[in-house]
């Protein structure tokens, strides 16, 4: 087959330089491409980059990976999603593709490509990674366009249900991991730290204003809650980079959490499963429904290496209410999530237990082959 994985935001929002992306930092993406093509695919990734002058493109271990400059941006004030180069869709009208595949349908760039189809006998697969801050128009905005994709890939319950709110069909949906783990490297590499240590994996923003792009100011809100009316111990690992990582660490100082937590920066992906297995709790910052092991890499990264995870959900009032198959949905009022967390530290039992069984599940469904498998299989009947 010959396929094109759509890509199309820059790098704006996590600082990475051109080189940084290429060739030095981990993306789904470029995972996505390279899996792909080591399956025999004639595999392409598009992506933008706001530091390129004209299109850039590169040989790498199974797929050809081509980065556009940035033309112009709409609509403004979006963090992500509202680059766009017309360039891409010239080269997907002339191009003979049997599939294109689109990370994240609620990027603006999706209705050029829709246009693009017009003509084209390829496939349009569109695939779910969550919805920029400042989206609630856009969600509307796109449904006008949802008609001409062939298949939706989603991870989530709560976007399923959107979906069919847009009035999509039953049979154009498929409930799919948005991304995949390599179970053989995400495994438990050891016991956990006798002072109970917590831990995020993700870039470190500037503030948002809500839950629906990963907030790690939260998790410091809460610790700091944690700190001053339980005088619990513990460690936070914060692991990752990005515009915000200053103003968090200075707002850590501020608030008198020096000593209880530690900015590690990048940390290369093969060092990760020995600092999530030695924490009691991952933190994923996001607004949630359930936690879905489907959903979110690190989410699965965590629970791969045997360590329970805690996500967000307003609607949670109590520690029976937040204790889920495989970790907490915590509250999103910072003093109510800072008691249910203190009521989980005197049950690490079911927290041991919770982290047990996310293994088992993203074995059985989240691993890479399991994904790839899965998406060939997809895109074979489609064709």
């Amino acid at each position: 087959m010959n396929i094109a994985y759509l890509l199309l935001h820059d790098q704006r929002f996590s600082g990475w330089g051109l080189n940084d992306f290429v060739f030095q930092r981990y993306h789904f993406a470029k995972d996505y491409a390279e899996r792909m093509g080591r399956k025999g695919n004639k595999v392409t990734l598009f992506t933008f980059h706001q530091n390129v002058k004209e299109t850039k493109e590169f040989a790498l271990n199974s797929y050809t990976l081509k980065v556009f400059p940035v033309k112009f941006r709409f609509p403004p004030f979006v963090p992500i999603g509202n680059s766009h180069n017309f360039e891409v869709i010239k080269e997907l009208k002339k191009s003979f593709f049997d599939i294109v595949h689109f990370h994240n349908y609620y990027f603006w760039s999706l209705a050029p490509t829709v246009f693009a189809k017009h003509g084209s006998d390829w496939i349009l697969v569109a695939q779910y990674h969550g919805e920029p801050e400042l989206q609630n128009i856009g969600k509307h905005l796109h449904g006008f366009l949802f008609y001409k994709i062939d298949k939706f890939l989603v991870s989530t319950n709560e976007e399923i249900c959107w979906l069919k709110k847009l009035h999509v069909k039953n049979e154009k949906i498929i409930k799919f991991p948005n991304v995949g783990v390599e179970t053989s490297l995400y495994t438990k590499t050891g016991e956990k730290e006798k002072i109970p240590h917590f831990i995020y994996v993700g870039r470190m923003t500037l503030q948002p204003r809500t839950l629906k792009e990963k907030n790690p100011w939260i998790i410091l809100e809460i610790v700091r809650e944690l700190k001053k009316r339980y005088a619990s111990e513990f460690k936070v690992l914060m692991v990752g980079d990005g515009p915000g990582i200053e103003r968090l660490k200075s707002f850590s100082k501020q608030v008198g959490l020096g000593e209880h937590v530690e900015f590690l920066g990048y940390v290369p992906h093969d060092l990760l499963p020995s600092l999530y297995s030695k924490c009691l709790l991952s933190f994923t910052p996001l607004s949630m429904w359930d936690l879905d092991p489907f959903w979110d890499g690190s989410l699965k990264e965590a629970l791969a290496c045997e360590t329970a995870v805690a996500g967000f959900n307003s609607y949670i009032q109590s520690y029976r209410q937040a204790k889920k198959r495989f970790g907490l949905l915590l509250p999103t009022r910072v003093d109510k999530a800072a008691e249910i967390l203190s009521l989980a530290l005197k049950d690490q039992d079911f927290l041991i237990r919770a982290g047990f069984r996310g293994r088992r599940f993203v074995e059985k469904h989240c691993s890479w082959d399991k994904v790839i498998d899965g998406l060939l299989k997809i895109y074979r009947i489609l064709l």
